[in-house]
């Protein structure tokens, strides 16, 4: 199964300080037909060894970049509690991903083929896992990360495009290292990478955080069976294991394995699923797994949604979106409402947005099927957030505006105003009144120097903020009696009195509304 430990002194330009070298004998096999495709490779490994050479990358506030949950303690004590009855095995595989590197000097995990059958799709191999059983030196641990993060920032900017195309891509040299895009809008993932890097040269925070970084710095990583591994490595026994390694595995193939198999098995949260999206990957790694995870049913419109919804800084729910897997954040705004509150203006079927999004491209001609098909992509691939965002920071500056200094009418527990159900409701009846429009608001003026997304913008604002006109910011300050909004009475009750305050134009005694009184017919 595997040889006996050789010691090394040095790997590439990290000087480790005390590097072994174990060899594993194994298949190595691929199912996919792409001739890309890395190799999947299984053999057998103890937990001990597999903890030595494979980290767990944790997302973490700390600024660490990462995929997997932190650990569930109860998961780890069921583990260990298992492998401790004698008679207990686990026949599942540990997943784990080696890391792809920029040189073969940089190589800490070398795959070797025991036959001359290349053609073959199954083959015998050695894997030779090189690594360090108790590191101490940091330095290297920081040195070995950022040639992670360059790989992957030059993985992702287009540095190694090499294409003849005859259209130019000015980001395509690499040189520029500006998280923003062509766009103007943050790709998190990148900008986070970009942050770890700088933090990377801040010796203090590196010592704070050797132990994570040490994790971080291992050759290899573990996908799947992190709570398995933990609990067998607890019994201080030697447990082996099957293990699939993926060789040469780029981190978007990490994190689209971690997401298949927990996603596809357990059903992990799909808030989840959408923060490790934007906080995991880069917008251009994303882009290239999107097929990918939507075969895979993995919920991708989701992390569109939430990447304007609560990961853009302008947007006037940054950071308000609960992405808790479970449980209750009382300063968070509940993911689901507000996934379906950007839903509205994402798939674009309500007749109020199907006439934005029919006067706000002109310049597109042709065949009617061709044209609405063409305007819904624009719309789909950015313009929904432009509007969404002008839509509520307009609702959020009038009520701001308008609000006593004592009373916080944007902020999550002190408003009603700020209730997920609330938020929905407010919508929809501004969504309503749109309707009632004339056809002419929303056809631009053809001899006006402003674009037709300017215009309709500066007309969508301005229809916002004639509806919070109509509903006093003392009816959010007010005290509800009726708490479950998003259902029957509840729902009825807000609804009826949004509806009422611009039916009366704002002359509306809502001291008698059911939401006040908690009374029902």
């Amino acid at each position: 199964m595997m040889s006996a430990i050789t010691r090394r002194s040095r790997i590439s330009h990290i000087h480790w300080s005390n590097i072994l070298e174990r060899d594993y004998f194994g298949t190595a096999y691929r199912q996919a037909q792409d001739p890309g495709a890395p190799w999947l490779i299984s053999f057998v490994a103890t937990a001990e060894e597999v903890s030595t050479w494979a980290g767990i990358p944790r997302r973490s506030e700390k600024g660490l970049v990462g995929f997997q949950r932190p650990d569930d303690a109860a998961r780890v004590d069921r583990a260990q509690e298992y492998f401790k009855d004698p008679v207990n095995q686990s026949p599942t595989a540990l997943i784990v991903g080696i890391h792809r590197v920029s040189s073969e000097t940089d190589r800490r995990v070398r795959l070797q083929f025991l036959d001359g059958h290349n053609d073959l799709p199954t083959r015998p191999c050695k894997l030779t896992i090189s690594f360090d059983p108790e590191p101490n030196s940091l330095a290297d641990a920081v040195q070995s990360i950022k040639a992670q993060i360059s790989l992957r920032l030059s993985e992702t900017s287009g540095a190694d495009d090499d294409s003849d195309d005859e259209e130019d891509d000015s980001d395509s040299d690499g040189e520029d290292d500006d998280p923003v895009g062509d766009d103007g809008e943050i790709e998190l993932g990148r900008s986070l990478l970009m942050e770890l890097a700088n933090k990377l040269e801040d010796s203090t925070w590196c010592e704070a955080n050797k132990t994570d970084l040490f994790d971080l710095a291992k050759p290899c990583t573990v996908i799947d069976g992190q709570h398995r591994l933990k609990g067998a490595t607890r019994c201080e026994r030697n447990i082996p294991f099957a293990v699939i390694a993926i060789y040469d595995c780029s981190w978007p193939e990490q994190v689209f394995q971690f997401t298949v198999v927990n996603y596809t098995a357990q059903g992990i949260p799909d808030q989840f699923i959408t923060q490790n999206a934007a906080l995991s990957l880069t917008g251009d790694e994303l882009e290239d797994l999107k097929a990918r995870l939507t075969q895979a049913k993995v919920k991708v419109v989701e992390y569109e949604l939430m990447r304007v919804v609560n990961f853009d800084g302008t947007s006037p729910f940054y950071q308000l979106v609960s992405m808790a897997s479970q449980g209750n954040e009382e300063t968070k705004i509940g993911y689901k409402t507000m996934v379906k509150i950007a839903k509205a203006w994402h798939n674009g079927k309500h007749s109020a947005i199907k006439q934005i999004v029919a006067n706000l491209y002109p310049d597109i001609t042709g065949k009617a099927s061709i044209v609405k098909r063409e305007r819904q992509h624009r719309w789909v691939d950015g313009d929904w957030g432009i509007f969404f965002i002008d839509f509520w920071d307009a609702i959020r500056g009038y009520y701001e505006k308008e609000a006593p200094p004592e009373f916080k009418p944007w902020k999550v527990g002190a408003s009603n105003l700020m209730l997920a159900a609330t938020l929905l409701e407010l919508q929809n009846v501004f969504l309503f009144n749109l309707t009632q429009q004339d056809e002419e608001f929303f056809i631009p003026d053809s001899q006006s120097k402003e674009t037709p997304l300017e215009q309709l913008r500066a007309k969508i604002r301005k229809r916002a903020e004639k509806v919070a006109s109509l509903i006093p910011v003392e009816f959010f300050q007010r005290t509800w009696k009726m708490k479950s909004l998003n259902t029957g009475a509840g729902r009825a009750a807000i609804q009826t009195a949004l509806k009422t305050f611009l039916e009366k134009k704002g002359n509306y005694q809502y001291d008698k509304s059911s939401l006040i009184t908690g009374k029902t017919n």
